[in-house]
């Protein structure tokens, strides 16, 4: 009777197991930043590709975040950093700034979206709250996770 038991249990272990698992947070991890563009007034007022080297890498844990790098521009560096809190849900995405190398973002929460798509991640934000992007004002930044 007690090796029925124990029969039973592996078979339900086994089970289990094998069924599809929901990853509950895809942006855990370490994303290498690619690409940077800010859009005011509709015209790029920032592009970081080309001409700009370095580079910026953005950690999440599950609840907190951290970015910090260093680029240059011709022959200037430009160091960077931020980190807070987050939360997910869906696409919508806010971020409550503790640290920020722009001392005006500390103490804000920013509504942004985010997108994974394999091991792309795509923010872009402000967004109102309907979750909808100014088209003619906005900031998309484009990693990839590092392994």
């Amino acid at each position: 009777m007690k090796i029925n038991h124990i029969f039973y249990l592996m078979i339900f272990l086994i089970i289990s197991s094998c069924g599809s698992k929901e990853v509950k947070h895809p942006e855990v991890g370490a994303w290498q930043l690619q690409y940077f563009k800010r859009i005011a007034s509709d015209t790029v007022a920032f592009e970081i590709i080309g001409y700009v080297t370095g580079t910026d890498v953005k950690v999440w844990s599950g609840k907190n975040f951290i970015s910090v790098g260093r680029l240059k521009e011709d022959s200037v560096f430009k160091d960077n950093y931020a980190a807070g809190t987050y939360k997910l849900n869906g696409n919508q995405y806010e971020e409550t700034i503790l640290y920020h190398v722009n001392k005006k973002y500390v103490g804000k929460t920013i509504k942004m979206l985010l997108a994974i798509k394999g091991d792309t991640l795509i923010q872009t934000w402000p967004v109102n709250q309907n979750g909808q992007v100014d088209k003619s004002n906005y900031t998309l930044e484009k990693y990839t996770r590092i392994k």
